[in-house]
Order: structure tokens, then sequence, then C-alpha cells
């Protein structure tokens, strides 16, 4: 079901590290391209996500938790990246990503956010400011700073994706959301009654026009093959949403911008368990949630198209990382820095960015979670003004308000 809703507000390091810069010239963006918000909700740890194979201390701090080093010829050994950083071997497609330059990976990147709190980390993170007060999302405001070219000919140039609106895309600005729809269908008479209830009043009339015409667009999909390819339990749900997320960003009216969630990122036990079914494919939680992810993101540029995934960014974030350190139940708890992707052809990627902080003791935050050398909002901010075009003024002042000590990261993508 589409309904339409208004929110009130109610790196020189080790591996690659791109320029900051105090100004930038307005880039000239293409006003057809599309940016996805993709978000991890609990917690993704990024150094199992984006290991620092490189690190010297890396294989004592996380013990059973590291896979084996790149080119090692083990089993669920982690696949080479820069030399430095490996990746997580159930990301498979995000790795070909890599090697096409289709996708960039940074490490280190927090919020403001120093709790470990996930509610209120996911509120700073959608918020875009360095409080849990703020009840509008940076994308919301993004939105507001569009160009005309970007809102014309479509409904809602900003579309969420889920039973709840994420706060990212709540505030002043009206956008759209669909989730999918949960009672029977009415059947067809009963919606020719509805629609002649409401041919006389145009908002009704409208509102059902838009509804009918996204399950249409939606109806035509099917979950066959999701469950035998790391679709099962949560990841089903997201698939699910990223392949109808790729119908709508693909259409000519259809949004521009686009957020989806991905949940049960939570990590406290057995994070790592890595079982061989009867049938010799992965079992265990956390393998299942990096092979969803993967073949989420292959969803979305399989349905989009190439066209459409060459002016595409899929920003893929998570409210914190975990522990350095293992728990006493093969897990981690809440951290602070952690990592973070971007996807798509629009993407300058290739390479991973980071000013790695290291994993000594005295490396890292309060002496346990890895330390923040880069604030979200940089990337943020670079991205929505090469790729958006949104002013720098603009991002400064009203998208990220009281950013302006941050500068943006410059090269994210292709202009």
């Amino acid at each position: 079901m589409l309904t339409r809703r208004r929110f009130m507000q109610s790196v020189g390091g080790v591996a690659l590290f791109s320029g900051f810069s105090p100004t930038l010239a307005l880039a000239r963006a293409d006003s057809d391209r599309r940016f996805v918000f993709l978000f991890l909700r609990g917690g993704m740890d990024g150094l199992s996500a984006l290991p620092a194979v490189g690190d010297p201390d890396f294989l004592r701090v996380r013990g059973v938790l590291a896979d084996p080093l790149p080119k090692s010829g083990e089993r669920f050994a982690s696949l080479e990246m820069d030399g430095f950083f490996g990746l997580n071997h159930d990301l498979g497609y995000l790795h070909s990503l890599y090697r096409q330059g289709h996708l960039l990976a940074l490490h280190a990147v927090a919020t403001p956010y120093r709790e470990r709190s996930h509610f209120d980390a996911q509120d700073v993170m959608e918020n875009g400011t360095g409080s849990k007060a703020e009840r509008s999302g940076f994308l919301n405001r993004a939105v507001a700073e569009l160009s005309g070219a970007f809102l014309k000919g479509r409904e809602d140039v900003a579309l969420g994706f889920g039973p709840v609106l994420q706060l990212a895309l709540r505030g002043s600005e009206s956008v759209g959301n669909w989730s999918p729809p949960s009672l029977p269908s009415a059947d067809e008479d009963t919606l020719a009654r509805i629609a002649d209830l409401y041919a006389g009043d145009p908002v009704l009339r409208a509102a059902l026009a838009n509804a009918q015409s996204a399950n249409a667009m939606a109806s035509g999909m099917s979950m066959t093959g999701m469950m035998d390819n790391g679709g099962q339990g949560a990841t089903a749900g997201f698939l699910r949403m990223t392949e109808v997320a790729a119908t709508f960003l693909r259409a000519d009216d259809g949004p521009r911008v686009a957020a989806i969630d991905f949940g049960n990122w939570d990590s406290h036990a057995n994070q790592n368990q890595r079982n061989l079914d009867s049938n010799n494919n992965f079992a265990g939680r956390f393998p299942e949630m990096y092979k969803g992810l993967d073949n989420g993101v292959r969803t979305l540029r399989e349905g989009l198209g190439e066209d459409v995934w060459n002016k595409t960014v899929v920003a893929i974030v998570t409210e914190f990382g975990r522990t350095v350190a293992i728990n006493g139940t093969n897990g981690t708890d809440h951290g602070t820095a952690g990592a973070m992707f971007l996807a798509g052809g629009a993407v300058n990627g290739g390479r991973v960015i980071a000013d790695w902080p290291g994993l000594k003791p005295r490396d890292l935050h309060e002496q346990r979670d890895l330390r923040p050398t880069t604030d979200v909002r940089a990337v943020f901010k670079g991205l929505l003004h090469d790729h958006l075009s949104i002013a720098e003024g603009a991002l400064e002042d009203r998208v990220f308000p009281g950013s302006r000590t941050i500068a943006p990261i410059e090269d994210l993508v292709r202009v």
C-alpha cells in the first residue's frame, strides 16, 4: 500500500583517504540521479564487515571472531581489498562491486553520539545533528533543498520502505511511504465501490489511484528463490523491500530518494558462528545477515537496470560499531566507530577510505571501542553536494545544522 503522509517536525590513512576542502564548487549533478539510505539497525560490527587484517593487533584482539586472512586458502577467508583491509567472506557480491569500482568502503566512521543506546544512536544518525532531541530527519531537510528538476513530474521525490517511516525522512516536506499489505486485498467489486465513493473528492481520488498504482507495481514481484540464497528470517523482508524499491526508483516518474531498513544486527552472542547444514550451506545468524545484505544490493542493481544503477548511490550505514574485544558469549557489545559502504554505479569506488586509529589499548575510545576519526556527516555532506547538487551553505546551515567545522569529503562520486 502506498500512503502519502506529511510528517511535521515532531582520510592520508593506511588505506586511502580522500582530501578535505573547506569549500566545494557546486557540482553539476544529473537531476535524474538516485540516492538510497540503507540503514543496518542494531549496530553492525565494522571489524567483522571490514576487517583490518593488516593491523598487527587485529588477530590478537579479535580471536575467534577473526576469519582467516585473505589469500590464505582457508574456508571462510576474508576477501582481499587493498592489502590492509579485507571484506567479510559472505559479502562476495559487494566484493565484485569493489573490483568494478562500484563500491567504496569507509572505516572508523561515527556520528557525534558517544553513548551506547541503540535508539538514541539511531536518532542521531537519522536526524543529522549532534543531539538526539531533533525530531526531523536530514533526508527530509535535504529534499527541501533539491532543485526543481528533481521535483518535476513526480508525486513523491522521496519514499520510505517499511511499516514505519524512518526518522531520516520525517519533517515538514511531504514524502511517501510503502509497506507490504498485511491484510487480504480487497476484491475488484469493493475497489470499484470505493472508487465511486471517492470520485467526487480530488484528494481521496488521487490517493486511491496512487495506492492502486503502487500495488500494481509491487504485485508482480515474487519471493521465489530468495529463501534459497541467504533470504531466511529477517533477511526475507529486507530483500522484498529492495526489490520493490528498485521498481519505484527505476520509474521515470518515481522517487529519487529512498530509505530502507534492515534490522537485527545486534551481535552480543555467537557472532561468528559458521556451521554448515546438510546441504553444505551456511548456517548461523550472522552469515545469513551478511549474505542477505549482499543479495539485497544485488537485487537493487538488477532491479534498477544498468542505466539507472549508474546514476545511483546506496549509502549503507549502521548506528554504531561494536567493541573491539570479544565478550564472554563470543559476541561484541555496543561500541562507537564502525564501517560504512557506498555502492552504486555513480560511486567513485574501488577504494577504502580510513584514517586508521589502531587497535592497541591506548588507541581505543575509552579503551574498548574503535576510535572514530571520520564524522559520518562529512560523508553525507560530500554525497549530497556532489550527487544531488545541494549547495554547501544549505548543507551546513539547514540539512546538517551546526556542522560548519566538518568539511565534506570530496570525490566520493563520479560527477
